[in-house]
């Protein structure tokens, strides 16, 4: 059975202190709240203050670095710097797998597609060969964006497989398939590529709009798979009551929705 996580910190409205408890894991943004600029001694306020936040083990990072590999002016040196940093100090929380954004990965107008395929194959090995001393896993992210090398998830895969790295796999986001209308089934094809899987709800989190069979549908093929990683909420976040955002209440009915989702789906019958 998979775990209910949620990504926090990723915008000023995310504030971890006010998160519902309950949640099994929770997803950090790499970017905004590792930064690898920070000084080691940043650093290590910023752990006290992770840790001060109470939430369930940050097992999952998202947000990765915000410069794409597949220019002809990649900077390489940088790129190496900031993921050996990252890794490092995601490790240091106990992270154990990094999602790394399709958008890393933009196609380049005028710029050889051969030569930005070698790039995108030599930073998804670079990024593999950071994380692999501190075991943590590599989950590619396609973003259904036609403008990037593996917008669909079954060309992320075909992409995960061409860098055929031990480290390297990819994610599952539930919006990202409904924008192409992509099947869930093709997770069943490599059952053991995908590392973790992003839900939403219709402009919201989840629960919000009417997606109730879309997220059964896709709790199911995780089932199937016998998925038990990590399926975050990763959305921005709304009112559905009169006044301001509660995240603590909003939070709390997205927790409720998630788990009983879950149990619904798997206390189906299989036969």
């Amino acid at each position: 059975m998979f775990k209910v996580s949620i990504l926090f910190g990723d915008s000023p409205q995310m504030n971890p202190a006010k998160i519902a408890p309950g949640f099994e894991i929770s997803e950090i943004p790499a970017g905004p709240q590792v930064n690898p600029f920070m000084t080691e001694a940043e650093w290590q306020a910023r752990k006290k203050e992770i840790k001060s936040w109470n939430l369930p083990p940050v097992k999952i990072a998202s947000h990765w670095l915000d410069k794409p590999c597949t220019s002809p002016d990649a900077d390489w040196e940088l790129m190496e710097f900031w993921s050996k940093r990252v890794m490092r100090r995601l490790s240091e929380i106990g992270v154990e797998i990094a999602g790394v954004y399709g958008m890393f990965f933009p196609k380049v107008d005028g710029y050889s597609t051969v030569r930005q395929t070698d790039q995108a194959i030599r930073y998804a090995n670079l990024i593999g060969d950071c994380a692999k001393p501190y075991g943590i896993m590599v989950a590619l992210e396609p973003m259904a964006d036609l403008n990037t090398l593996w917008p669909t998830y079954l060309e992320g895969v075909k992409f995960a497989k061409q860098v055929a790295h031990p480290n390297v796999k990819v994610m599952a986001d539930l919006n990202y398939f409904l924008k192409l209308d992509q099947p869930f089934d093709v997770i069943r094809e490599d059952p053991e590529l995908c590392l973790h899987g992003h839900i939403a709800g219709m402009g919201g989190q989840p629960g919000v709009g009417d997606l109730v069979e879309k997220h059964k549908s896709f709790f199911r093929v995780l089932r199937s798979i016998g998925y038990e990683r990590a399926v975050s909420a990763a959305c921005p976040w709304v009112g559905t009551e009169p006044g301001p955002l509660n995240l603590t209440r909003e939070t709390a009915k997205t927790l409720a929705y998630m788990k009983r989702l879950r149990e619904e789906v798997y206390n189906e019958s299989t036969a």
